[in-house]
C-alpha cells in the first residue's frame, strides 16, 4: 500500500492572542516526532512518505495538489486542536477529489474528541492513545480488506459499521516503553529543524510520556507516567549521534518525574563516551546538585522550566506543586554548574496585583535566566482552569465544544476577562520579552558564543529583527483599532 503521513500546517491555527507567530515559527522548528514514531513499524513492503507542510510553510491549496499527485492509498494525520480547521478543509475537499482515499487521524485532539472529529464526516478511523503498535495493525487489516470483526481487534481504533462510529475498547500503554521502536528519522531531512538557542541542527526525543501533576491550565492528556530504562534512551542517543545530528532536545512532559532515572540516563551517556549535547524540560523540583553535575558531564547544556509564577499564592491557586525557595534553588544550581534555563512564565492569574506586574521583571532577572518566554494565561480545552469558568458562569457557552463540532477559520480563544485588561496584558508581555532580550549584556553574550557559528548567528539576528517587527505591528493594530 502507498502511504502518506502528514503534519498538519500552520495556515488558519486557532489565535489566542498572546502566543506570536513568530515564536512558533522562526524560533523553533520540531520535527513530527509523533508521525515518525508510527512509522517505524510499519512494513517495508508498503510505500511509506511523511510530509511536514509545516515545516515547508504550504497552503492548504498546495497539499491537495501533492496529494492528489502522490494518489496514496491511506493519508495519516496527526491533529491538535488548534489546526483541526486544516484538518476538515483539507479531509473535505480530498474526499471531493479521491472517494476512494482511505483518511486515518490521531495525535492529542483526537485523544480527546475522537467521535466528534469522526462525526464531522470525512475521516474513516480515528486512533486514540499510542498508536506506535495499532496504526501499523489497521494498515495491515486493510490490506487484507478485513471484515468489520477485523477492525474490531485493534486496540483504541474508532470506524464506522453499519453507519454508526463503532469505538474498540481502550487499552492502556505499558509503563515500561522499552518495546516501541525508534522513531524513523531518515523519513525527514533533519537539517530542516532547529532552535534558535542552539548552535546547530537538533532532534527531539521522548524518554517518557506523561505527567501525573495537575496544573491547572495545562493540557498534557496524559496524567499516567509512562517511561523508557535509561539503556534505551542512551540507545536512541547513538542512533541519533550516527545520523550525523549532535544536539538532542528531550521533549518529554517532565523529564525529571524520577530523580533516579534522570541520573542513570546521564551515568549511562557518560559511561558510553558520547559526544552529543542535549537539553529537557521538566519541573525545578525534584533537582539538586548531583543532578546538575551529572548532566552537565553527560552534554546536557540546557533545562526548559516552566515556572509560570513567583506569587506563592498562585503558585497553590494553580497547583504546580512547588514552592519559591525550590524555584530559586533550581536556578542557583543551574548558575553554579552553568547550565542553560529556559523559563516559561504566565501573566493573567485571576489575584495577580499590579505590583506584582510591576516587579515581576525585575524579580525573574534576580534568577538570572539564560532564555524567558512570558505568555497570557489563556483557556485551554478539556483542562481544570477552563472547566472551571464554565462551572462559574464566566463563560456562557462551551466554546471549545462548539469549535470541534463545526471548525471554523476565524475561531479565536476566548479570554476570561475584559477586552481593555487582555490588550495590557498583551502589551505587557511584549514588554517583559522586549526589555529582557534587548539588554546590551544578553546580545553581546549571545553575539559572542555564537561567533563561530554563522548559521546560528544568523537565526539569532533574524529573530530579534522578527521579534521587533511584530511587536510594532501588533502595537500599530492596536492603534489602529
Amino acid at each position: 500500500m502507498k502511504i502518506l503521513l502528514i503534519n498538519l500546517p500552520r495556515v488558519f491555527e486557532t489565535s489566542d492572542f498572546t502566543t506570536p507567530d513568530y515564536f512558533l515559527h522562526d524560533f523553533v522548528r520540531y520535527p513530527p516526532l509523533g508521525l515518525l514514531a508510527i512509522a517505524a513499524d510499519i512494513s517495508p513492503k508498503h510505500s511509506l512518505e511523511i510530509l511536514d507542510t509545516a515545516v515547508k510553510d504550504m497552503s492548504l491549496e498546495q497539499i491537495i495538489d501533492y496529494v492528489t499527485e502522490k494518489k496514496p492509498d491511506v493519508l495519516g494525520i496527526s491533529v491538535v486542536t488548534r489546526r483541526l480547521y486544516a484538518m476538515h478543509w483539507i479531509t473535505k475537499r480530498l474526499k471531493e477529489k479521491m472517494p476512494e482515499l482511505k483518511i486515518v487521524v490521531g495525535g492529542p485532539h483526537v485523544n480527546y474528541f475522537p467521535r466528534e472529529t469522526m462525526e464531522l464526516g470525512f475521516v474513516d478511523y480515528a486512533l486514540t492513545g499510542f498508536c506506535e503498535k495499532s496504526f501499523p495493525q489497521l494498515i495491515e487489516a486493510m490490506e487484507k480488506g478485513e471484515r468489520a470483526d477485523g477492525f474490531k481487534k485493534i486496540p483504541n481504533l474508532n470506524f464506522f459499521l453499519d453507519g454508526k462510529i463503532f469505538s474498540n475498547p481502550p487499552v492502556p500503554a505499558p509503563m515500561i516503553l522499552d518495546e516501541t521502536p525508534f522513531p524513523k528519522r531518515t523519513l525527514i531531512n533533519l537539517q530542516d529543524y532547529y532552535t534558535v538557542a542552539d548552535k546547530e541542527p537538533m532532534t527531539t526525543l521522548y524518554t517518557s510520556q506523561g505527567c501525573p501533576n495537575r496544573c491547572i491550565y495545562c493540557d498534557v492528556q496524559e496524567k499516567m507516567w509512562h517511561y523508557r530504562t535509561a539503556k534505551n534512551v542512551v540507545d536512541e542517543f547513538e542512533e541519533i549521534s550516527r545520523l550525523g545530528i549532535k544536539m538532542i532536545y528531550v521533549m518529554d512532559d517532565t523529564f525529571n518525574i524520577s530523580r533516579q532515572r534522570v541520573i542513570d540516563i546521564c551515568n549511562e551517556i557518560i559511561k558510553r563516551g558520547l559526544k552529543i549535547k542535549w537539553s529537557t524540560r521538566g519541573r525545578v523540583f525534584p533537582f539538586d546538585e548531583e543532578m546538575a553535575e551529572l548532566f552537565k558531564k553527560s552534554g546536557g547544556i540546557r533545562w526548559h522550566i516552566g515556572v509560570e509564577t513567583l506569587d506563592p499564592e498562585i503558585l497553590k491557586y494553580i497547583k504546580k506543586g512547588v514552592t519559591i525557595p525550590q524555584v530559586e534553588n533550581f536556578f542557583k544550581i543551574c548558575h553554579k554548574y552553568g547550565i542553560e534555563t529556559m523559563a516559561y512564565f504566565i501573566i493573567g492569574f485571576p489575584m495577580e496585583t499590579a505590583e506584582y506586574r510591576k516587579n515581576l521583571l525585575k524579580n525573574v532577572l534576580k534568577l538570572k535566566p539564560t532564555y524567558v518566554y512570558f505568555n497570557v494565561l489563556c483557556p485551554l480545552p478539556k483542562t481544570a482552569y477552563y472547566q472551571a469558568l464554565l462551572e462559574d458562569g464566566v463563560f456562557k457557552k462551551d466554546f471549545w465544544a462548539e469549535f470541534v463540532k463545526n471548525p471554523v477559520p476565524d475561531f479565536q480563544i476566548p479570554y476570561p476577562r475584559s477586552e481593555k485588561e487582555q490588550e495590557e496584558l498583551i502589551k505587557l508581555s511584549d514588554n517583559y520579552g522586549r526589555k529582557f532580550y534587548f539588554r546590551p549584556i544578553f546580545i553581546i553574550r549571545e553575539i559572542w558564543s555564537s561567533l563561530f557559528y554563522p548559521k546560528a548567528l544568523f537565526y539569532k539576528i533574524r529573530a530579534g529583527f522578527v521579534m521587533l517587527y511584530n511587536i510594532f505591528l501588533r502595537r500599530l493594530s492596536r492603534y489602529a483599532e
